[in-house]
């Protein structure tokens, strides 16, 4: 039996809220239930990326590194964008990785796992490189340090294919344009060396989705923190990053400002200002940059974002609401970067080459993603015998911020869902002798945590 799940996103909880931990005590009760349900021979547990993150923390503003020490500042290692001072920066998001370890979130997501290794049936458990954490590809010694505290986990890949269960998974960020590499490295970093979009030296680049999440949204908690905001605004604000689409995180903070003291909103938007300033300041926004000519609308991002500031920064605008609706005015070039929804993964899903005619002797039917943090599953083809060819989302265990349906407010619910694939002597009651089989959970929790 094949479990998948996707973007826990388990931070060291600086900047984010983590999955409750009672979470994993249900997931790995629904694991093992299912299983004994379903007559699985093995349990193959698959965490689809994003599952550590490494990038979601105010770990460098909080220790005070400066802007060309870290990871994407200084001088950069051509292949991956990282700063080449490896050890300085293995140093620094080892520190961050022993604080998302210790929290209980990650503490209960280890007897979880443990658990499901005590039933008795052969466990696996493979780990698929998602964007936020990417540097599991270029520092081994993370790698190492993760399995010393999760040994259940003992492959780390950038896809993963069996022909066993009919199934391709990757994370899904590899047609997400400001969390994938791939052209940042073939335009900029080494144009003479062109590789493919899978080639596993695009997986090791470092890209801007990363800077703006930890200077960004990491940097908006951590000067609205540092700016004396009353504790219940921080706990708001550190709810950014479950906000989708993202690009409403201007109305949202807009939303969020509205009735607030004057105080607050300039708290607000001075934080907003300094966040700007540590995204589009890094050296890495301004390698970025460079890919312009070539890709106007992805490179685009990093001025966008320097609009952006200028109009904070502007006296033209005397009130909080109207700068932060002149900044929601470039929504719609934003929207034109990031996309909307997973179109671009539904997209990618369709052209993989596992459904390319002459390819069906592989046994592929499902391509499996995460990063949009949206369960869903859409159908491509269907043939006569049952088979298909489908695209399914895992979704996340996160919260899901959304506008609501009046437009005037945000409101939010907890996640949890699961893909569950069964191999041909698995789930066989009733079923067609020599076919696999699904099963996709989706849950939706409201519950005000105090």
């Amino acid at each position: 039996m094949l479990v998948l799940v996707s973007d826990l996103h388990l931070t060291d909880g600086s900047t984010a809220k983590n999955v409750n931990p009672e979470a994993f005590s249900l997931m790995a009760s629904l694991i093992r239930d299912t299983a004994l349900r379903r007559g699985a021979r093995e349990i193959h547990l698959v965490l689809l990326g994003d599952i550590f993150d490494l990038v979601r923390t105010d770990y460098w503003l909080r220790t005070g590194i400066p802007p060309d020490r870290r990871p994407w500042g200084g001088e950069p290692d051509p292949r991956t964008a990282l700063n080449a001072d490896t050890a300085e920066i293995e140093r620094q998001f080892a520190a961050v990785l022993d604080g998302i370890l210790a929290t209980e979130s990650a503490v209960e997501l280890g007897r979880a796992i443990a658990s499901l290794a005590a039933e008795g049936r052969p466990l696996r458990v493979s780990y698929v490189l998602g964007n936020h954490d990417r540097v599991f590809c270029n520092l081994p010694g993370l790698r190492a340090r993760l399995t010393a505290t999760f040994p259940a986990i003992t492959t780390f890949v950038r896809a993963l294919e069996s022909s066993e269960y009919g199934v391709v998974a990757r994370h899904g960020h590899e047609w997400d344009e400001p969390n994938h590499g791939w052209h940042f490295r073939n335009k900029v970093l080494l144009p003479s060396e062109a590789v493919g979009r899978f080639d596993p030296k695009a997986y090791e680049v470092m890209a801007i989705g990363e800077v703006i999440t930890a200077e960004l949204m990491g940097g908006l908690v951590h000067h609205v923190r540092r700016g004396g905001a009353a504790p219940g605004l921080v706990d708001q604000v550190m709810e950014v990053n479950n906000l989708r689409p993202i690009l409403d995180v201007f109305s949202w903070l807009e939303w969020m400002g509205e009735g607030r003291s004057d105080a607050h909103q300039r708290v607000l938007l001075e934080a907003l200002r300094k966040a700007i300033d540590g995204v589009v300041e890094s050296r890495l926004a301004k390698q970025w940059d460079r890919l312009q000519p070539d890709l106007l609308v992805s490179a685009d991002l990093v001025d966008r974002l320097q609009q952006a500031r200028s109009i904070l920064l502007s006296s033209n605008f005397k009130t909080f609401k109207g700068r932060v609706e002149a900044v929601r005015n470039l929504q719609g070039v934003f929207t034109r970067i990031f996309g909307e929804g997973d179109d671009r993964l539904l997209e990618g899903a369709a052209s993989e080459q596992a459904f390319k005619a002459g390819q069906e002797s592989r046994g592929i039917q499902r391509v499996i993603y995460g990063h949009t943090h949206r369960p869903t599953h859409q159908y491509f083809a269907g043939f006569p015998d049952g088979r298909v060819q489908m695209y399914v989302n895992t979704g996340t265990y996160l919260p899901l911020i959304a506008r609501t349906a009046d437009r005037r407010g945000f409101a939010s619910s907890i996640q949890m869902s699961l893909v569950y694939v069964y191999r041909a002597d698995e789930d066989t009651g009733g079923k067609q002798p020599g076919s696999t089989s699904m099963d996709i959970w989706n849950g939706v929790r409201r519950k005000l945590y105090g």
